[in-house]
C-alpha cells in the first residue's frame, strides 16, 4: 500500500461497513442515516430485552450472568458507534491526511521512504483480511450453536440468553421474534467489530508510520552533518541542503506528534470503553467457566480477551515506536548544527518530553505494563468471587447438616 490507489481500495471494504452499520465516515461523516436508526433500534430492543430477561430470572443468577455475558460487547461496540458520529469529520480529516501528506508525497520517493510506506500496506492487508476472517467465522460458528444444541439436546434456544419482554423462546412465534432480532444484532456487531477495531489499527499504523519516516530523514540529516566540511568552497551549498532537510525533519516531527495526538483524542475513550467492557466481560465469562459448562462462555471469553489484548498490543507498540524516535533525536549530533537550528532543536527536545502515547482517555496507558495489571486485576476478582463462592457453600452445607442433625 505504497500508493494513494491502493489506500483508497483498502478503504473500500470498510465504506461498505460503514454503511452496514450507520456510521458512514467517508460518504456521510457525522450524519444520521436509516442505517443509524436501524442499528439504534436493535440496541434498545437487547437493552429492554436484557432488563426483561434479569428480572424474569432474578431467582436464577446463573441465568442472569449467561443473559449479561453480552452486555460488554454492546456497550462498547455501541460508544464506537457514537464516536463514530461524533468523531466522524476528524476521521474523514485524518484519511485525508494520510493521503495527502504521506501516500501522496512519498509514493514517488526515496527506496527508504517507499520501503516504509510498503511494509506498512503489507501489515494492514494482513491484519484487515486475517481480521475480517477470524471475526466473520468466530460469527458464524456462533450462529450455528442453537443449531448443534438442538441435534444434541433436542432443546430450542435462541443465540443469546435474553428474550424479548413477552415473547420468550419457549412458542414458534416467540423463537422466531427472538431469532431474528438476535441475528441482526451479530451481524451488525460482527461488521462494526471488524470495522472499529480495524480503524483503529489503522491509525495507529500510520502514525508510526510518519515517526519511521521522521527517522529516515534524520538518519540522512545526520550523514549531511558528518559530511559537511566548514572550509570547503561549496560550505554555502552544503549549509542550505542541510537547511532544507532540518526543516523537512521538523515537519516530519510536527506531523508525527499530530497524528499521533488526533489518534489518542479520536480512541481515548472507545479504548476507556474497551478497557471497562473487557474486564466485566472476562470476569463474568471467567466466572461462568468455573460454575457451568456452558459453551457459549468459552466463544465470548475468548473472543473479549483477544480484543482487549490487541488494543494493548497496539498501544505497546506505539509506545515502543516513540521511545525509538526520541532516542533517535538525542543521538543525531545536533552539537553539529548552526546555532539557529541547535534552538530550534532545543524547541524539539521539548516537545518531545511532552508525554505522546495511546491513553483509555488519560486513566490508563495502553501498553504492557497496564496490561498485566488489568490481568492482575481480574485474577485478583475471581479469587475473591471464588472464595466468596467456596465459602458460601461451606456455609450451606453446614447449615444444612445442623438441621438434619436437628432433626434427628
Amino acid at each position: 500500500m505504497a500508493t494513494v490507489e491502493s489506500f483508497r481500495q483498502l478503504l473500500q471494504p470498510l465504506i461498505f461497513y460503514s454503511k452496514g452499520v450507520g456510521v458512514e465516515i467517508w460518504t456521510a461523516p457525522g450524519k444520521f442515516v436509516p442505517a443509524s436508526y436501524y442499528l439504534s433500534l436493535h440496541v434498545a430492543i437487547y437493552f429492554s430485552s436484557t432488563v426483561f430477561t434479569l428480572i424474569k430470572y432474578s431467582d436464577d443468577t446463573l441465568h442472569m450472568m449467561k443473559a449479561l455475558i453480552t452486555l460488554g460487547t454492546c456497550v462498547q461496540l455501541y460508544v464506537k458507534f457514537i464516536i463514530g458520529h461524533k468523531k466522524a469529520s476528524e476521521l474523514k480529516l485524518l484519511s485525508d491526511n494520510i493521503e495527502q501528506a504521506i501516500l501522496q508525497r512519498y509514493e514517488n520517493g526515496k527506496a527508504e521512504e517507499i520501503a516504509v510506506l510498503q511494509r506498512t500496506g503489507r501489515i494492514l492487508w494482513f491484519i484487515f483480511r486475517f481480521m475480517r476472517t477470524s471475526v466473520s467465522s468466530a460469527a458464524f460458528g456462533f450462529f450455528l450453536y442453537p443449531v448443534i444444541a438442538y441435534y444434541t439436546t433436542g432443546e430450542l434456544m435462541p443465540l443469546f440468553m435474553i428474550e424479548l419482554p413477552y415473547y420468550g423462546w419457549t412458542t414458534t412465534i416467540g423463537l422466531a421474534m427472538n431469532m431474528f432480532c438476535q441475528a441482526n444484532i451479530l451481524v451488525i456487531g460482527t461488521m462494526g467489530a471488524i470495522m472499529s477495531d480495524f480503524i483503529f489499527f489503522m491509525y495507529a499504523m500510520y502514525a508510526m508510520t510518519c515517526i519511521d519516516i521522521f527517522i529516515v530523514h534524520l538518519c540522512e540529516l545526520e550523514t549531511l552533518l558528518k559530511e559537511i566540511h566548514i572550509h570547503e568552497k561549496d560550505c554555502a551549498k552544503q549549509t542550505s541542503i542541510m537547511r532544507q532537510k532540518w526543516i523537512q525533519c521538523m515537519q516530519d516531527h510536527q506531523q508525527a506528534t499530530s497524528f499521533l495526538n488526533t489518534t489518542e483524542d479520536i480512541f481515548g475513550i472507545t479504548c476507556l470503553a474497551q478497557v471497562l467492557m473487557g474486564i466485566f466481560t472476562v470476569c463474568d465469562g471467567m466466572l461462568l467457566v468455573a460454575l457451568t459448562f456452558w459453551f457459549p462462555t468459552y466463544c465470548f471469553l475468548l473472543v473479549m480477551f483477544v480484543e482487549l489484548s490487541i488494543y494493548f498490543v497496539i498501544g505497546h507498540f506505539v509506545e515502543l515506536k516513540i521511545d525509538e524516535m526520541y532516542n533517535s533525536i538525542i543521538s543525531m549530533p545536533w552539537y553539529k548544527l548552526p546555532v539557529e537550528e541547535q534552538k530550534e532543536f532545543a524547541f524539539l527536545m521539548c516537545r518531545q518530553q511532552r508525554p505522546m502515547m495511546l491513553t483509555a482517555y488519560g486513566f490508563l496507558t495502553m501498553n504492557f505494563e497496564s496490561y498485566m495489571s488489568v490481568m492482575f486485576y481480574i485474577v485478583l476478582i475471581q479469587m475473591d468471587e471464588y472464595s466468596s463462592c467456596y465459602f458460601a457453600g461451606i456455609e450451606g452445607s453446614v447449615s444444612i447438616f445442623c438441621d438434619d442433625h436437628a432433626v434427628r
